[in-house]
């Protein structure tokens, strides 16, 4: 059988990088009348209109991949990806029978069919010498939103090795592109990010430069915003990829440059913040505006996103400074120097811990509003400008924040309560990215460096016994990455504590001993007024009355702690809508 030529047993096999796309080209080629099989991968949330996956061929390359790739090198092996791409091709002959019966299975039918699985990318040539009449389709996605999408889709080794996903992208697409370029006769290549508004294009050249004579003419638009996440033409971010990311750059233009339906006209890097030390620096007063403080200590990779987030409010935020707390990641450093070259403004200094490094970031500056972002969370759009304009109208208001939207292992929307102290002291529900008056810093001393943990908390407290009022907008505030390792889940671990609660409880005993429940405090109140009457204030016995005050007190706190606060036997976790 002649390549090139039809016939009852063509193949369409569609395929590219994970999370580009392949799922919605699949779609298409099932709705335009190719049999993409009748085994096919269940739809979930994060994927409700399926994945158009052949659960026979997904099982076989699965196998094959993980047989043939060192599980001793890292990386993610059910992709056929290690940290050093070692991938043993010497050992593909192994699976060739079954690969035979997988087809000769699937030609069966008499039609035009196809299957579709990221993994086939990896092995384009050893199905293409088994198969004389098959057709490709490739998809590409810009590398950037494919890192965002493994980020929220969250498969635990991306979130804990984040600087996997621009290498796999380019080693998936780097096999594409070689393909292509041998058989591009045979092949499509097709910008996912282009595809949507370029659907009867995809459909003439299927039936034109892949000679495919559908059953059906046209495909019903099968797009949903929410399940491809795309950012405008322009977003800073490309711009920080450019730099941090130039291999994946340049190999994203050379696919634009050759493929049937490029995505080049979508997506541009410009010059703009290099010239100046932060976005927003345009000649004011940085007293006049928005402080962002980014502490990193080994999170280069997220510190990426990040950074970009703060860029597209930039007309919101006068300074960012970015602290580096003693990083020792190679990469992260990496990251750091090309952030300096683009201009922005980079702190060095010894590992201090958290509270350390936002104390640096925030003396260093003279906003009279401060955002603490955490290295791998992103600011959102919106929020900024209403928090500053109710900081501006409300003088007695401290703080000013949001509700967070959750990836990562958690998914949905954190709706946080409104401000009460009573609650607050019974554990922290508020994150550390709001909108803070410089003010209360100042006066509550900083972050508190004793605080190796649960920093947030104490700050909160230590704002409220000074006075100043909190207020909660009704909207999302920033994105929240919840992934293993993080600080949250440390300070968990009961040791450590127990030992920050006993600080705390030191620290702000009094404040915590007022809110008591009446039953609790009573006693003691009534026994110290008793003794005051009757003894005079003997300073032994007082003394002797205080000690047991203040072990009610701890008492009553440790005990609450240890059933309901954070990593308590009774703590229900982040709440969020699904």
């Amino acid at each position: 059988m002649n390549r090139g030529l039809q016939s009852a047993a063509t193949a369409v096999v569609v395929t590219g990088m994970h999370r580009s796309g392949t799922s919605l080209a699949a779609s298409l080629m099932a709705a335009l009348g190719v049999d993409m099989g009748r085994r096919l991968v269940r739809a979930d949330r994060r994927n409700p209109r399926g994945y158009f996956e052949d659960v026979d061929f997904l099982t076989f390359q699965r196998t094959l991949l993980r047989a043939c790739t060192p599980a001793d090198d890292g990386g993610h092996t059910d992709w056929g990806w290690t940290e050093n791409e070692r991938l043993d091709r010497e050992r593909f002959p192994e699976f060739t029978e079954e690969a035979h019966g997988l087809i000769s299975l699937r030609a069966a039918g008499g039609r035009i069919w196809g299957w579709k699985d990221p993994r086939t990318t990896l092995l384009l040539d050893f199905w293409d010498e088994l198969h004389d009449d098959a057709r490709y389709v490739f998809l590409y996605r810009f590398p950037w939103e494919v890192a965002d999408s493994m980020q929220r889709a969250g498969g635990e080794v991306f979130l804990d090795h984040p600087e996997y996903a621009y290498p796999i992208w380019s080693y998936y697409n780097r096999h594409l592109l070689q393909f292509y370029e041998r058989n591009s006769d045979r092949c499509l290549m097709v910008s996912a990010n282009a595809l949507r508004a370029d659907l009867d294009r995809f459909r003439q050249l299927i039936e034109t430069k892949l000679s495919l004579h559908l059953l059906r003419r046209t495909a019903a638009p099968v797009f949903e915003d929410s399940l491809f996440h795309t950012g405008n033409r322009d977003d800073p971010l490309i711009d920080v990829v450019a730099a941090t990311h130039a291999d994946a750059v340049a190999l994203l233009r050379k696919l634009d440059s050759l493929a049937d339906i490029p995505g080049g006209e979508l997506w541009q890097t410009s010059t703009r913040f290099s010239a100046r030390p932060a976005p927003g620096a345009d000649g004011g007063n940085p007293a006049d505006g928005v402080t962002v403080v980014i502490p990193c200590f080994n999170d280069g990779e997220f510190l990426i996103e990040a950074v970009a987030s703060v860029a597209r409010v930039a007309e919101h935020c006068r300074e960012l400074v970015i602290v580096n707390d003693g990083s020792t990641d190679r990469r992260t450093l990496e990251v750091l120097a090309e952030l300096e070259r683009l201009g922005y403004r980079v702190l060095h200094q010894q590992n201090a811990g958290l509270s350390a490094a936002r104390n640096t970031g925030i003396r260093a500056t003279s906003g009279r509003y401060y955002v603490p972002l955490d290295a791998d969370n992103r600011l959102l759009p919106g929020f900024l400008e209403k928090a500053v304009s109710f900081l501006d109208e409300h003088p007695e208001t401290g703080v000013v924040y949001g509700d967070r939207m959750l990836f990562g292992r958690r998914y949905g929307r954190d709706r946080v309560p409104d401000f009460e102290l009573g609650a607050m002291l019974g554990g922290n529900n508020i994150d550390a990215c709001a909108l803070i008056r410089r003010r209360c810093w100042e006066d509550c001393g900083g972050y508190d460096t004793a605080m190796a943990g649960l920093e947030d908390w104490e700050f909160w407290i230590n704002t409220a016994r000074h006075g100043w009022g909190f207020y909660r907008l009704d909207q999302l505030a920033f994105d929240y990455r919840v992934r293993p390792g993080s600080l949250l889940f440390s300070c968990t671990r009961t040791g450590l504590r127990g030992r920050l609660l006993d600080y705390l409880l030191d620290k702000h005993g009094d404040l915590f001993y007022r809110h008591l429940p009446a039953p609790v405090r009573w006693p003691a109140d009534r026994l110290a007024g008793l003794a005051r009457i009757a003894l005079r204030d003997q300073a032994g016995l007082n003394r002797a009355l205080r000690w047991l005050r203040a072990r009610g007190n701890r008492l009553f706190w440790k005990t609450f702690w240890y059933f309901f606060g954070s990593g308590g036997l009774l703590d229900r976790g982040v709440q969020s809508d699904e």
